[in-house]
């Protein structure tokens, strides 16, 4: 199997997934401090077209014809996958192979850009995160790349959800003494309503 598929596997949020990867391993918008597959190799908001989708679309239809059928179709892996330029592309090629449910699991870091909106809304369902409720615990945390700034990502995340026809699950990751203080928490909050994500999952160092 390509390195650019993997699974199905069982998730906890979503059933059984089918996992496409099209970022090289660790290029990411962020450098977060709790990353389990350790620090971002290139830093970068740049997009790039890392695969052809036409290769892509060949891995994921064969990984279709094998079974089992996944529940979704997720958009994750081992970097951001935003930053793949072709993602619009891609998901158009896919709902020509099924109709199987397309999942973007996103740090939510380029929604506010316009192309990165317009390729995210062709998903069924987004699942953007948030680490931080404000800008000193954001660049502790998840250690951006220095062209992003933290009012900028969520305002993205605000005009994104107040357009997106399909399903907003925000992520919101608790790191003990870092972001969970009582004031802290509040400012979650504050910024959740103004978001309106359709659920939020709270998750914690495991």
């Amino acid at each position: 199997m390509s390195k650019r598929i993997y699974g199905p596997v069982p998730s906890r949020r979503f059933g059984l997934s089918l996992g496409v990867d099209v970022v090289p391993f660790k290029v990411c918008t962020f450098d977060c401090i709790y990353c389990q597959l350790g620090a971002t190799t290139q830093h970068t908001a740049q997009r790039t077209a890392f695969f052809p989708p036409q290769e892509v679309l060949k891995d994921i239809e064969e990984a279709l014809h094998r079974g089992p059928k996944p529940d979704v179709i997720t958009f994750a892996g081992s970097g951001e996958p935003t930053l793949y330029s072709e993602l619009g592309t891609l998901v158009k090629g896919i709902r020509r192979l099924t109709d199987i449910p397309l999942l973007l699991i996103t740090n939510g870091s380029l929604l506010f850009q316009e192309d990165v909106a317009k390729d995210a809304a062709c998903f069924d369902m987004v699942a953007p995160s948030l680490d931080a409720p404000d800008e000193e615990t954001f660049l502790k945390i998840n250690q951006p790349d220095p062209s992003l700034n933290f009012d900028q990502i969520v305002q993205g995340l605000v005009d994104f959800g107040g357009k997106f026809k399909g399903e907003v699950f925000l992520e919101v990751f608790l790191l003990a003494g870092v972001n969970d203080s009582p004031k802290q928490i509040d400012a979650f909050a504050r910024l959740v309503s103004r978001i309106q994500p359709h659920r939020v999952d709270v998750n914690t160092v495991a």
